[in-house]
Order: structure tokens, then sequence, then C-alpha cells
């Protein structure tokens, strides 16, 4: 019997998060697919690679959800955040032992995750950054970078409660709380001009995702992304045809985004249609967010 590399991260995932990552093994992840152990090595050379794709897969599963919930009629900006927060509360309780866990684990040292991490982190920077605008406008931008490092902390630290304590707190009455903080803050910090501490600069790290630590210059970052791009084209489970139209799509973004003027909303579109592919839709993100700090 053969299986298909997604149909292996489905079944690391239902694992991990059912058991956690050191009580797993590949033999579990194999049995559970009805394959050889080799099988599943054939696709990720250890462990860690597989739970690093089972990471990043929840993750991008986590802000469809949020995307979802950006589209729901009828609520204000402060009512979709109040939402946010509480899907981002259960979410993550649903999913502890992958997204709060690691933390404790070896695989937090491994080189190859330790890039991913900063890009989770640093898309999340950015999301919780545009969030706070939606909600406080443009007057808050000056206190912008305070307060998402004051919000992400109170985060972690209502998350930690939520997980281990799950029955002494109640996810809505979290999330309001934390609005409703947040909101004095906010009034506080407009009243009494309180001079910022944190600028943009305090975040360029994490919301480049760490990719110039590991590949210096823009281009090289582009070239590097690109080569990720072209060899996770080769295992998508779809015809030659398909494949072909897609690198295709990739090499017109690659060429286009070169030229002096290029055509960005062709190049937006191109990148929409290639992020509908799993298999492309971390790096389809990642090169996004490049595109835009460029232009």
């Amino acid at each position: 019997m053969s299986v298909t590399r997604e149909e292996v991260v489905k079944s690391a995932t239902k694992l991990f998060k059912e058991r956690g990552f050191l009580s797993t093994t590949i033999q579990d992840i194999a049995e559970d697919c009805g394959i050889a152990k080799g099988s599943v090595y054939k696709y990720f050379p250890s462990k860690d690679d597989l739970f690093s794709e089972v990471f990043d897969q929840c993750h991008n599963t986590y802000f469809d959800q949020v995307e979802e919930l950006k589209r729901l009629p009828g609520l204000s900006p402060e009512e979709q955040f109040l939402q946010q927060i509480i899907l981002r509360f259960r979410y993550f309780i649903e999913h502890k032992h992958i997204l709060v866990e690691f933390t404790e684990l070896p695989i937090q040292q491994d080189p190859k995750f330790q890039p991913l991490r900063h890009k989770v982190r640093g898309r999340l920077i950015r999301w919780h950054s545009e969030c706070l605008l939606q909600v406080y406008g443009e007057e808050i931008h000056p206190y912008l970078w305070d307060m998402v490092s004051i919000y992400r902390a109170i985060l972690k630290e209502y998350l930690f409660w939520i997980v281990y304590e799950e029955k002494s707190l109640s996810l809505e009455e979290t999330a309001n709380f934390i609005l409703d903080k947040l909101n004095v803050l906010i009034k506080h910090l407009k009243a009494c001009n309180v001079k910022p501490l944190l600028k943009q600069a305090s975040f360029e790290r994490y919301l480049s995702w760490g990719l110039v630590d590991r590949h210096g210059e823009t281009e090289q970052i582009l070239t590097e992304l690109f080569r990720e791009m072209d060899s996770a084209l080769d295992t998508i489970p779809s015809g030659a045809g398909h494949r072909s139209e897609l690198k295709e799509l990739c090499h017109f973004i690659q060429t286009e985004i070169k030229k002096a003027e290029p055509n960005l909303p062709l190049v937006q579109a191109s990148l929409y249609y290639l992020e509908r592919e799993k298999e492309l839709k971390s790096l389809v993100i990642q090169l996004r967010n490049i595109i835009h700090s460029c232009t």
C-alpha cells in the first residue's frame, strides 16, 4: 500500500495532537497509515522534520480559520477582535501538544526548526499589529509596537492558565477581560501622551521571519524560496499538466519581481492561486511578505 506525503502529515498531526511529540514514534505513524516505517522516511528524514511540517500546517490552518472569522457578517472590529482571541485560545488548547509544549522539546534547538519558529513568530507579530490597528485606528501607531509586545505577553500568560487550568477560566470571560484592559491602556496612552519605547526596528528580525539571518540579502532569500517552491511542486499529488502550470506561474513571478516596475496586481493574483496548494502555502506566504517589504 502506498500513501501520499499529505496522508503521512495527516496521520502525524492526529497522533502528535493526541499523544505529543515524545510519546509518538515514526513506527506509530507508519502503523496509523498502514505502511512500513521506511515509507515514512521516504518523505521525511526524521521525526523532527515531520513535526516541523505538522507545526507549520497547524499554524496555516489557524490563520485560515482567522480569515473565515473576518468574513462573518455584522461584527464590529472590536467584536471581531474578541472572537479572534477566543478562537486562538480554543485552537491552541486543542493543539497544545503541538503549538504550546514544543518550547519544552529538544526540537526547539533543531537548526532546521529555528527558522520555522522565527517565521511563525513573525507572522503572528504582523497579524497582531494589524488587529490592533483595525480596532484602535492609526491613532495608536506611535505605540503600536509597545502594544503588540504587551498584547502578546498577555495572551501568552493567559494561554498557559487556560491550557493547564481549563476548568477554572472561561474562554469568553478571559477574552473580554483582556479586551477591557487593552481598552483602558489605549485610553491611558492617548491621554498621557507617553513616549513609546519600542519601534518597528525592534521587531524586524521576526517580521522578516528570520530569513535574513539564514540567507543574507533579499535576492538570496528569494532565490532560496523559489528553489524550495520548485522542490515542493514535485510533491504535489496532481497531474503533470497541473504541476507544469504551477511551475510556469512561479517562473512568471520570479521574472516579474526582478523588473523595475513589476505588475504587482498580477503577481498578487498569481500568489493567491499558488497558495491554494497546501504544499506551497507556507512558502507563498513568506514570498508575499518579502515582496510586500520590498515594494
